[in-house]
């Protein structure tokens, strides 16, 4: 017999449940630890202790209940919270493809997260960007950098449980970009230069398509999710961008943790592309009539989160998104995104 355990005195209201319930342990597990360790004492058989004096209640025991619900306390709860985030965060982003020269991104991020009555607005500022460990510096990198810059920090709603859902105040980052727009121009001059600052300007006035343009960036994808997926116990779908200004397709999902860690929570999700797409329709961001299955695309997503136990705060992002087809591997995207 083992030494690790209380004697309980029964009580008139209590129940082999509601024993089990107190200390966070099933009533097999009690009931099989009882019996095993109980010597000559009465046995229990049943939920009712009618005629039974004391059970034996482990102190060394943790059950996998207990366990699970000391573990689902370290994770960050399923509604967005304003300390979630960090202020500020390193960006690396790596894509591969195979018919193109390998590309290496790298960027800060600064964030200014503020709650409002009824939910939370997110200032994104995205600065000294890098392409493959040097400052762009053709015209019209360049000139794209420039017109991005001129609207930020970029606001954003966050829906309750924490994905970004629409712009704040879009009529104000066409203002911003008008009031900045003769500068830009007095630098990048000719025709070139000119229809790019139209069309971005046209792009950025049509609120529905420059959001999607937003939303499609897997950096705000994973920098934002729903933080009801960390809480997730089954196989699960969800809709997610593979592509830029494509459409999103769905994924079957699961998620699992680890922690090992003695600060931080690691949270993995693994998905599957779970419905028909083809590489063409993918690029194109339309979907064809009877378009050939055997051109369909292979996709896996998988994102890490590490998180803090005690704070629940966002750490670190390591992400992946993974396009085959016909068995080749046609692009591979990472994204890690680590605190400052």
């Amino acid at each position: 017999m083992i030494t690790n355990f209380i004697k309980h005195k029964v009580r008139p209201d209590d129940s082999l449940s509601s024993i089990a319930a107190r200390i966070y342990i099933s009533e097999n597990d009690l009931k099989t630890f009882h019996n095993q360790n109980c010597g000559k004492m009465n046995k229990l058989f049943v939920n009712n202790l009618k005629g039974i004096e004391f059970i034996l209640i482990p102190t060394h025991l943790v059950s996998e209940e207990k366990q699970k619900l000391q573990q689902q306390k370290l994770l960050p709860p399923p509604d967005y919270f304003l300390k979630f985030h960090f202020d500020k965060y390193s960006v690396e982003e790596y894509f591969e493809q195979s018919e193109n020269k390998n590309l290496e991104f790298n960027y800060k991020i600064d964030l200014n997260i503020q709650e409002e009555k009824e939910n939370f607005l997110a200032k994104i500022h995205v600065k000294n960007l890098t392409k493959n460990n040097v400052t762009p510096d053709d015209k019209v990198s360049s000139l794209a950098l420039e017109c991005m810059k001129s609207l930020y920090p970029i606001s954003y709603k966050i829906s309750l449980n924490g994905k970004i859902e629409s712009f704040s105040k879009h009529q104000r980052l066409i203002e911003k970009f008008k009031a900045k727009r003769n500068d830009i121009e007095d630098f990048y001059v000719g025709e070139i230069s000119k229809k790019y600052l139209n069309t971005f300007e046209e792009s950025i006035s049509d609120e529905t398509y420059f959001f999607r343009q937003m939303q499609s960036n897997l950096l705000y994808q994973v920098l934002f999710p729903n933080l009801e997926w960390f809480h997730k116990k089954s196989t699960w779908k969800e809709k997610f961008y593979i592509q830029i200004n494509s459409f999103p397709l769905e994924f079957s999902f699961q998620t699992e943790q680890l922690f090992e860690d003695s600060e931080l929570v690691e949270t993995k999700m693994t998905g599957t592309l779970s419905e028909s797409c083809s590489l063409r329709e993918l690029l194109k961001g339309i979907r064809i009539e009877d378009e050939d299955i055997q051109k369909n695309i292979n996709a896996e997503i998988i994102i890490q989160y590490f998180t803090y136990k005690t704070t629940k705060q966002l750490h670190e992002i390591k992400s992946s998104v993974n396009i085959w087809h016909q068995n080749q591997l046609f692009q591979k995207h990472q994204l890690q995104i680590t605190q400052n």
